[in-house]
């Protein structure tokens, strides 16, 4: 029989050594998955053993596929009658398309009738469609004019076995690293192959030392090997029992063949040393580990070498390290980049292979030894890094550890690499930095305390200028020194669910509107309490770091230990707390949507939030006596450009003489918000996006406007300006502030480039004024130079107030946008 077991990208070759280990003959790793011939028997026991594999699929059969015939055809010449047990529901998914079968739903749908007709040409009945929770599940894969169908023997994939129990437990917004990827992580040490080798000699079982313990999710799975505990034990439901070919009796040996060899390991159940410098993951960990019933001993220490030697003791086993700072604050990695240095120089852990898994350009460096294999992973759209170090006899022999890479790993983002000896030299957390608070900043980079003393020196001239001119959200540092190129803005508000329990009960005391202004000092809140009014809820700070990525010739490891530094510093010096930190990447724009968006971490298997239920901001801030709401979390922009402050107050001053107001290229509606609160009649405000109508929307109802008079259109800007040039609709303001450059999907055919297309745009907004109104234009192309001749010959007069629009925090870069009043000549 043909089987294949399917896995992420990069698991491929330690998956087919997974199951060489589990019996199975000639294992055939393939992109996806591993393919292997065995027995029904070998199936069962992938099934139940694996830590690696996604699914288990049984080959049913292959045909010609170039057309829907064709499909229809090779599905109903299957023997479908003696494939699924008679009762049995199914559901039928499909992947892959060809000239003819290029909408996946209608291969599916083509498939599932062939096999409902021949079920019930053979049967004389219709089995149940059960697309949610099918007892049988067939899978078509349409490769050129090829296809196959096979059936899923695993029914949920494999790795989704952590417990309910394990869930519930782990604190609210701790995502537990995924099974499987935990189990890669071990698996790439030879942490199996030593537990193993210890359970086949009757030696003490393997020590695992996990430097950075994160949710506890390498924790789990290495108990599990260290317990000789089947993954699959605790599983009831399983896609083989609607196969007819299903073995009750070869399952049921298998069952109680796992339960011996758990109870036999349970006389010798090994032991786990943990720790992480975050001292939150910690009692995350300590909860999930309780949670989890692991048998075997784990200590959890203090995340200093001293600790780690005392816990080792005088007589050490064979043992691995392994660290997760995937999730790690940015602040903290200096100190666990320290502490692995620190460990790893230790007598018992210097010949220990290591397995260390990061964000990219965040994997760890040990003077003296270069990684045996540097791997990209990806886990929903996270890409993460792998890098591995072969133990010492390895190292010294010139072959690599029993888990190291085996092949060249890869990802959809393109393939891993393996070092070489030639590994740059090692920077690593021995400098630090006083930042006035008595706790030293441990460094990767000595030269960041410049960028330290610097950052102090700034923060403390910004501070000053925001609170005499009432500013709470500002830029504090923008790439001052060359070397540490990013940005760092700070914002102070409320979160929202704060915010709404205040209001709520401030409105049942009869508080006032949200737009008013309130009193922040202690004599006001005194006030409001005497009254029934609610007090302002407490400020908090948040800061993002945008850094702006380093030329190529920048080496990457020493941009990313800046970045580092970064991140570890600026909090300190912002006095924001490690959680209220987002660092984000910008890069020259690819096209697309204006706004990028952030990837969704799916860190234990679920998916990521559609576009249309993204949240639209998590926290309430406050400017010009407007309240808004910003997201640090779902997209590169935050819901409000700092560097617009004046010019959304000229929008408000221009208002002031204005009936009616148009906002193109709305994003999140607060020039729309500003026109508001000047007194227009009506406004239009108008974006291709939905969820950021929405959060236009809903920034203009927390400041009071809503009603009719407030129109909110989603479209394609350009082709809408068109449409309206030919209607009667005008007004007396508008305000633009197009994208530099757009190919989004929902534009169609059409692309949009600000330098090539801002003539024919600004036509259509002088088309849509009112006599004698005024357009406000804007853009943040920094190379932008306005065609005058051609708008003059359009009749389009152009004044430049650029200079006068750019806010006291953006005077190092005057060049971040341009900005004009577009009037009719």
């Amino acid at each position: 029989m043909e089987f294949y077991a399917s896995c992420p990208a990069a698991f491929e070759q330690a998956l087919a050594r997974e199951l060489r280990a589990l019996g199975i003959r000639r294992p055939r790793p393939l992109k996806g998955r591993v393919s292997f011939e065995g027995s029904v028997r070998d199936a069962y026991r992938v099934c139940l053993w694996s830590h690696l594999a996604s699914r288990v699929l049984l080959v049913l059969g292959r045909f010609a596929c170039a057309t829907p015939n064709d499909l229809y055809q090779g599905t109903y010449d299957l023997p479908w009658h003696e494939i699924i047990r008679p009762g049995a529901s199914i559901a039928v998914s499909a992947h892959g398309t060809n000239p003819e079968l290029r909408n996946s739903r209608f291969s599916m749908q083509k498939a599932k009738d062939g096999i409902v007709d021949r079920m019930v040409d053979e049967t004389g009945s219709r089995p149940a469609v059960d697309t949610h929770a099918p007892d049988a599940r067939i899978v078509l894969t349409i490769r050129g004019d090829r296809a196959s169908m096979s059936l899923d023997l695993s029914g949920e994939p494999l790795f989704k076995r952590l417990s309910r129990t394990v869930l519930a437990r782990a604190p609210q917004g701790v995502d537990i690293l995924r099974p499987d990827y935990a189990a890669l992580v071990l698996a790439e040490t030879g942490f199996p192959e030593l537990c193993q080798s210890a359970r086949d000699a009757g030696t003490e079982p393997p020590v695992l030392v996990d430097l950075a313990c994160a949710d506890g999710g390498v924790l789990l799975e290495a108990a599990a090997w260290l317990t000789d505990r089947a993954p699959g034990a605790a599983r009831t439901r399983w896609g083989f029992q609607g196969w007819a070919g299903h073995d009750r009796a070869i399952w049921r040996e298998l069952l109680a063949e796992a339960r011996e060899r758990e109870q036999a390991a349970s006389q010798r159940p090994g032991r786990i040393i943990a720790t992480d410098p975050d001292e939150r993951a910690v009692e995350a960990s300590k909860r999930v580990v309780a949670a989890g019933r692991i048998a075997c001993a784990v200590d959890i220490i203090d995340p200093k070498a001293d600790a780690l030697r005392r816990a080792l003791g005088r007589n050490v086993p064979a043992g691995v390290i392994v660290a997760d700072t995937s999730v790690m604050a940015p602040d903290v990695i200096p100190s666990a980049l320290r502490l692995a240095t620190d460990a790893t120089a230790l007598a018992p852990c210097a010949s220990m292979p290591i397995a260390w898994l990061s964000r990219p350009h965040g994997g760890l460096r040990i003077p003296g030894r270069a990684p045996s294999s540097t791997s990209t992973l990806l886990l929903g759209s996270d890409e993460l890094q792998l890098v591995c170090f072969a133990s010492a006899s390895a190292e010294a022999a010139g072959t690599p550890h029993p888990g190291a890479g085996a092949g060249e790993l890869h990802s959809g983002k393109g393939s891993g690499s393996n070092r070489t000896a030639d590994q740059k030299p090692s920077r690593t957390a021995r400098a630090t930095v006083d930042v006035g608070d008595g706790k030293p900043i441990p460094l990767l980079v000595p030269e960041s305390e410049q960028f330290a003393r610097r950052l102090i020196k700034v923060a403390r001239q910004r501070r000053k200028w925001a609170r005499r001119e009432g500013i709470t959200c500002y830029r504090v540092y923008d790439a001052d020194l060359p070397d540490y190129s990013a940005a760092i803005d700070l914002y102070e508000g409320t979160p929202v669910e704060a915010d709404r329990g205040q209001r709520d009960r401030g409105l049942a005391g009869g508080g006032n509107r949200l737009g008013e202004e309130h009193g922040h000092d202690g004599d006001r809140n005194e006030l409001d309490a005497a009254h029934g009014h609610a007090a302002e809820p407490a400020t908090e700070r948040w800061i993002v770091v945008a850094e702006y990525a380093a030329p190529k010739m920048v080496d990457p490891e020493l941009a990313r230990d800046r970045m580092l530094d970064i991140l570890a510093i600026a909090p300190r010096v912002l006095s924001v707390p490690r959680e209220h930190v987002h660092a984000k990447t910008r890069q020259r724009s690819r096209g697309g949507s204006q706004y990028g968006k952030q990837g969704a971490s799916v860190r234990h298997g679920g998916s990521p939030q559609a576009d249309a239920t993204s949240p639209l901001g998590d926290v309430l801030i406050r400017e010009g006596g407007l309240s808004f709401t910003v997201n640090f979390n779902d997209y590169l922009d935050t819901g409000i450009f700092l560097d617009h402050r004046i010019t959304r107050g000229l929008v408000r001053e221009h208002a002031r003489q204005a009936r009616t107001f148009l906002n193109l290229f709305a994003y999140t509606g607060t020039a729309t918000c500003y026109a508001a609160d000047a007194g227009v009649e009506e406004t239009v405000t108008v974006d291709l996006s939905n969820t950021y109508l929405d959060w236009a929307e809903r920034n203009m109802a927390l400041n009071g406007f809503t009603g009719s008079a407030h129109h909110f259109v989603r479209d394609d800007v350009l082709a809408w300006v068109e449409q309206q040039v030919r209607g009667r609709n005008r007004w007396d303001l508008i305000f633009c502030d197009p994208p530099t450059f757009s190919n989004s999907a929902r534009m169609g055919e059409r692309t949009w480039d600000v330098q090539r297309d801002h003539v024919e745009l600004l036509k259509g907004v002088v088309g849509l004024l009112e006599q004698g109104g005024v357009a406000i234009f804007s853009c943040n192309l920094r190379s932008f130079k306005p065609d005058v001749e051609a708008l003059r010959a359009a009749g389009i007069g152009l004044e430049d107030i650029t200079e006068r629009t750019i806010p006291e925090d953006f005077q190092r870069n005057k060049r971040i946008h341009h900005c004009y009043l577009v009037r009719r000549l």
